[in-house]
């Protein structure tokens, strides 16, 4: 039997489980016919990879897909989500025969925001509320503007032409669709629920990856016939799963995404058994891809919901002690292991650490020589070429030195404001309203483990997809200061605010 149906056989016996979870965790918001839909997309897209011995056998399955979705979804916007993160995020250039060899670096996100964005942002421009610019608008699509204008420093135009499409298909089409589209509290729910179930199959298979040591996608980029500098990464002898991000810190941050996402679905009709085992199958997902920073990050946003209410301190320290009592009660070798593992005490994997800190120091004598706009050649700075790995590469593993450094101060100033803008409006709406049932404490945390997570790693992979569609989402809200509040007869469980219960039900999962 073939490498890859061989693994595709596996992939699909792992992910299926997951996906009837997601069933569960998603029919009381999803209508069933379009929730089948995004199941059987994701398991179409799946086979598509792995039965396509070509890239551009793929991209033309995965096109004709798109066109179905179209004819059959009510939410194509929803689709792109699902369908993000099922197949593995590697670039192929496509050109112009005869006239440019590579003009876009094609991938799925980029496909995907062509064949399932675009119209749905063409419809969106129709209505004229939609053009008005408020808020993290600004920023955001100042930070668009500032990248488009400065690719204008390439040396030829076949450059120029390669790195345009790239802006609008990563940067500016996710975060107008996303921002919105959300226009009620069921809007924003369901955008949360296409995150958790795009990423619950992918957690599955990624603690399959760690426990065979086998990563399953790598049989695609063979076929497709993509060379990975490195293919297999391992931590202390562990293997760090991957999946369809290649990268594991980028798996990881999929998963401390989602399971943030599931705690903070504001519908109370979801079962909690139901969030419960969700959330415990991402941090599973999160766990194996033994990525520090996604794991401290998941903290950072648990640690913001607990202290934006005093009643879930109390579940919250119960919880930690249940996870503390089931850490000690492990044997010894297993605990040494764990131990090693965790960021700052741990002895695993010290030289990522100093690179890291080396990397910050002769960032910054890049960053003087040129502050205000940066340097398209900043790579070949011979500060920086102190710092070639073993594989012939510099790992920018910081996504603000990497904005700095290429576009400069004015660059890092518009790409900070996004997340300072959103988090700010959303910490000011929560203190206004905490005797009223808004739901901004998931949100807010969400934004403070992206902040975080994102200067532990330079965008690779669906990183920048990722926060882009997540920004998006939070200016819809903002935009529109009625999305959270429920219904006059709304069904109301006590005051507690959905991220606050599904802490709680992480803690009865403990």
């Amino acid at each position: 039997m073939p490498e890859y149906i061989k693994a595709l056989i596996y992939v699909i016996a792992v992910a299926v489980p997951a996906l009837l979870l997601a069933n569960r965790l998603a029919s009381p918001l999803i209508a069933s016919r379009e929730l089948w839909l995004w199941q059987g997309s994701w398991l179409a897209a799946t086979v598509f990879a792995f039965l396509s011995r070509d890239f551009m056998v793929f991209i033309v399955l995965m096109s004709l897909l798109s066109v179905f979705i179209h004819l059959r979804s009510k939410e194509p916007a929803a689709l792109y989500i699902v369908l993000l993160f099922s197949a593995p995020c590697l670039a192929v250039g496509i050109g112009i025969p005869g006239v440019f060899n590579r003009v876009l670096d094609l991938n799925l996100p980029r496909l995907l925001s062509l064949s399932l964005l675009l119209p749905v942002a063409i419809g969106l421009w129709s209505e004229p509320s939609n053009r008005s610019l408020r808020g993290v608008d600004l920023p955001a699509i100042g930070f668009w503007a500032l990248l488009t204008a400065l690719a204008a420093r390439q040396d030829d135009i076949a450059s120029v032409l390669r790195l345009l499409p790239g802006y609008f298909l990563d940067i500016l089409l996710p975060y107008f669709v996303f921002s919105r589209i959300v226009r009620t509290r069921q809007h924003l729910d369901r955008v949360l629920t296409a995150i958790v179930v795009a990423a619950l199959p992918l957690a599955a298979i990624g603690m399959f990856e760690f426990w065979r040591s086998w990563r399953v996608y790598y049989v695609v980029v063979l076929e497709w016939d993509i060379d990975l500098i490195t293919p297999y990464l391992f931590r202390d002898g562990l293997l760090r799963a991957a999946v369809t991000a290649i990268e594991p810190i980028a798996f990881g941050f999929l998963c401390m995404v989602a399971a943030a996402s599931a705690i903070s679905i504001t519908d109370r009709r979801i079962s909690s058994r139901w969030r419960s085992l969700t959330v415990l199958l991402l941090l599973g997902g999160l766990g194996a891809s033994i990525s520090r920073g996604p794991w401290l990050g998941f903290a950072l946003f648990v640690l913001v919901v607990l202290l934006s209410d005093s009643r879930a301190r109390r579940t919250g320290m119960l919880a930690i002690t249940g996870l503390l009592l089931a850490i000690y009660l492990l044997p010894m070798q297993v605990f040494e292991r764990l131990f090693n593992l965790l960021p700052f005490v741990g002895s695993a994997d010290r030289g990522s650490e100093t690179y890291r800190e080396r990397l910050f120091e002769q960032s910054l004598l890049v960053i003087q020589r040129q502050p205000l706009l940066g340097s398209k050649d900043f790579i070949a700075a011979p500060e920086l070429q102190v710092l070639v790995q073993g594989q012939g590469i510099i790992d920018i593993v910081n996504s603000y030195l990497q904005v700095v450094l290429e576009f400069g101060l004015f660059g890092l100033a518009l790409f900070v404001s996004v997340f300072a803008v959103l988090g700010g409006q959303l910490a000011v709406r929560w203190l206004r309203r905490k005797d009223e049932a808004a739901y901004y404490q998931g949100l807010l945390g969400l934004i403070v483990a992206i902040v975080f997570t994102i200067a532990t790693t330079s965008s690779v992979s669906f990183i920048a997809q990722i926060y882009w569609v997540s920004a998006g989402m939070i200016a819809g809200l903002l935009r529109r200061p009625e999305v959270l509040n429920p219904a006059p007869d709304a069904e109301r469980v006590g005051r507690d605010a959905p991220a606050l219960q599904g802490i709680r039900v992480l803690g009865r999962g403990i």
